[in-house]
């Protein structure tokens, strides 16, 4: 089994990933939060705040994979809040992956990072960053930041702009917008695996939606890439809305 660190695992997307994988991988998991449930087995849990200087070393030794979950994710996060979550615990922890020589980093990047652009304009690779808020900015720095690693250290990165993950049986989603972001919990959990086992040398930005009828962000190269094959359409889930 591949040992693969995951960070935010007591959040939504990563207890979702653990709860569908647990038995194809040996997780280290870590949060500034416990577990509600228990973890047990292979498995070992270690509560840790990331943005302390030296935390990840010890996390990262014998990882095959980070995969980087943990962070603020609101779009209204001052500056004083999404820097030590978002950009040290960003940095801290790619420098400890590359001492450790982990085979692949996954970033938990976010659809966020274009949100400036028109909402019915499809986003296609190549398009120059355009984040509208300073949770956008900083998941642009942590896109820049594996660049460099990929770059300057050869590092394996995956940088996956994550969009709405809702479930299917939560709240109908209010506007189109987000009806063409959605990502569903079962594709959710897919992406990742498929990031953590795709053949990539360099550093890959992922497009992190569901198969949706319309699609904010265009899934291509992501699909050929990763062999990413989403499942759920958020136009045949959800209620249409007005607006």
């Amino acid at each position: 089994m591949r040992k693969v660190l995951l960070t935010g695992s007591s959040g939504r997307i990563g207890q979702a990933f653990f709860a569908a994988f647990q038995e194809q991988y040996k997780f280290v998991l870590t949060d500034l939060k416990e577990p509600k449930h228990p973890v047990s087995g292979p498995h070992r849990f270690e509560q840790s705040d990331l943005a302390d200087v030296g935390v990840a070393d010890s996390l990262c030794q014998g990882a095959d994979a980070v995969v980087h979950l943990a962070g603020v994710p609101d779009p209204d996060a001052r500056f004083d809040e999404v820097l030590p979550a978002n950009v040290l615990a960003t940095t801290y922890l790619i420098e400890a992956a590359r001492k450790a020589k982990v085979d692949r980093f996954v970033f938990a990047s976010s659809a966020q990072t274009i949100e400036g652009y028109p909402v019915d304009r499809q986003i296609v690779p190549g398009m120059a960053v355009a984040p509208a808020n300073l949770y956008g900015v900083s998941k642009c720095y942590g896109e820049a930041l594996c660049s460099l690693y990929s770059t300057r250290h050869g590092m394996s990165c995956v940088s996956l702009r994550i969009g709405a993950f809702e479930p299917a049986d939560g709240p109908p989603l209010e506007t189109k917008r987000d009806l063409s972001a959605w990502l569903s919990h079962r594709d959710a959990t897919h992406l990742i695996d498929r990031a953590i086992q795709a053949e990539i040398n360099g550093s890959f930005i992922a497009h992190g939606i569901s198969n949706n009828r319309f699609k904010r962000l265009d899934l291509t190269e992501t699909c050929k890439v990763l062999g990413y094959a989403p499942q759920d359409d958020a136009f045949s889930t959800f209620p249409i809305p007005l607006v």
